[in-house]
């Protein structure tokens, strides 16, 4: 399907068929129509430009930059997100935009459709999935919500649709978004920016939904409970209730404390004992090694060439599920690199990617599967995994970032398979440098390590919202640290060694009680 963004006037009909009126609006319509040239239907979105002129002036304004902010994400292209086009003018000074056509929205299919845990926790891996490439391109949708997710192949595909409100940069501090699905720090004035976390609110109120048919808690929106109460506990009934740690790490007042998308992708699909590599594209996760296919010869589909004695590995490819390499050459030109479809070595070890034919090692990029199960997918160099790549241990844990000399060395993000995570500098796989870890119960460090200890100055908060701020040894704090209570209490300035409180050396009222 060919996209383009057309800045000519035409007519509204040429070469489109109307059937049905889906919705419709104020200032427009969305229109089932059948294109005349393919046979095929589509859904057509009219916006009535002339109405918005002559409503007010203002709001015409803001209408116009909401149109061209939507052009602006129709080079979006993946399976979570709605397929566009093309668009145009017409002459009765209206702006079509022609999409897919979706069977319904989410929050029909939810209200004539029961769900089992398996099935939420499908439809949110869906909806992740498209959120994670949006961040990964620098947008902010900011007006997620069920009317926004569309159903398509009988309830088995969801994407994200309507970018009138996305934000093509990380923060903002415009008012948008549904009442129920805003997150709190959305119009706290314009001294306050926020970032993509908005989005992370907006998908756990989604969430909450899908389990309980409700917008509201305890008849006020979330936003307003936790504006009230920021350490208020969400809860979940019934079988829903294996959502509830995931559900209120996703609703944290701060965004700061908030869990991120691809924090989010990984519980849900531990949740629903999936593989998060599936999951993961290269193109979604800044991997400019990874060219898209140009034609079907050079695709390589590792999962169905690789077999294996190895039960547990076996195991691993068969959760990887097919992997193309895309653009490869077999043969680069003024080199010695070679593609190897397959190597399978005496010691179980097996590789599929780029090969120096003259050192015989591993040189560019590949996947490497050792025999006790763990994966590497990435660059590599003298044959050792050596640039940004992703690794996936036989245990649980995942690793996307940079590596030198087959270890984590430089920025990465690193997710242990009992929930904490930590992103920051890595030094031959320790902690090294300025990082930040999150610890499954919502505590926080960010500081300084040293050999994957905390070390040097840092800033902790403790799961019920306590700051410490000062210095750490060997994990433990020591030296000068201010301590600020969440209650609105006393500061205190206060002496350890060795992690021990030794003395409080000052206390002053807090500002803010």
């Amino acid at each position: 399907m060919q996209k383009y963004v057309a800045l000519s006037v035409q007519p509204l009909w040429d070469k489109y068929q109307f059937e049905a009126n889906i919705d419709s609006g104020a200032f427009g319509s969305v229109q089932k129509v059948k294109n005349t040239q393919d046979g095929k239907f589509y859904a057509m979105k009219v916006q009535n430009i002339k109405n918005l002129m002559t409503s007010e002036p203002n709001n015409y304004s803001n209408e116009m930059v909401r149109i061209f902010r939507e052009i602006d994400t129709f080079r979006l292209s993946h399976p979570n997100i709605t397929q566009f086009k093309e668009s145009y003018f017409t002459y009765e000074d209206e702006f079509a935009i022609i999409t897919e056509l979706a069977e319904s929205n989410l929050k029909t299919f939810r209200e004539n459709t029961m769900l089992n845990n398996a099935q939420i926790a499908g439809i949110m891996i869906q909806i992740l999935k498209g959120t994670i490439h949006l961040h990964n391109q620098n947008i902010m949708h900011r007006d997620l919500s069920p009317d926004n997710i569309l159903v398509f192949e009988n309830g088995k595909k969801f994407k994200i649709c309507d970018f009138g409100m996305a934000q093509l940069l990380s923060s903002s501090n415009s008012i948008v978004g549904k009442p129920f699905f805003m997150a709190p720090e959305i119009g706290l004035g314009e001294e306050f920016s926020y970032n993509t976390q908005v989005d992370i609110w907006s998908l756990g109120v989604i969430l909450y939904y899908l389990c309980t048919k409700k917008y509201q808690y305890q008849a006020k929106t979330i936003a307003q409970i936790k504006k009230q109460d920021q350490t208020k506990h969400i809860l979940l009934e019934g079988e829903q209730k294996v959502f509830e740690l995931l559900l209120n790490k996703m609703l944290q007042h701060n965004p700061a404390q908030r869990i991120d998308a691809h924090q989010v992708l990984y519980e849900l699909c531990i949740l629903n004992n999936e593989s998060l590599d599936k999951h993961l594209e290269i193109e979604e996760e800044k991997q400019s090694y990874h060219s898209p296919p140009s034609n079907d010869e050079d695709k390589f589909a590792f999962a169905l060439t690789i077999q294996s004695a190895n039960t547990i590995v076996n195991e691993i490819i068969a959760k990887l599920g097919d992997f193309n390499y895309g653009a490869i050459d077999k043969v680069h030109p003024n080199s010695n690199r070679i593609f190897m479809p397959l190597i399978k070595y005496d010691n179980g070890d097996m590789y599929q990617g780029e090969y120096d034919k003259v050192t015989k090692q591993r040189d560019g990029r590949g996947r490497f599967i050792d025999s006790d199960g763990d994966v590497y997918d990435g660059l590599w160099k003298n044959g050792q995994s050596d640039g940004y790549g992703r690794l996936m241990n036989i245990n649980g844990d995942y690793y996307i970032g940079e590596l030198k000399d087959g270890k984590m060395n430089g920025y990465g993000k690193y997710y242990s398979k009992d929930g904490n995570i930590y992103e920051g500098q890595q030094v031959n796989s320790n902690r090294q440098g300025l990082g930040l870890w999150k610890w499954w119960d919502g505590a926080q460090y960010y500081g300084q390590w040293v050999n994957s200890q905390q070390q040097g100055v840092g800033v902790f908060t403790t799961n019920d919202g306590d700051i410490e701020v000062g210095q750490w040894m060997n994990d433990q704090q020591h030296g000068v640290l201010m301590y600020i209570p969440k209650d609105g209490g006393q500061i205190e300035i206060r002496k350890y060694e060795n992690g021990k409180l030794v003395e409080t050396l000052f206390l002053t009222d807090n500002v803010q009680k």
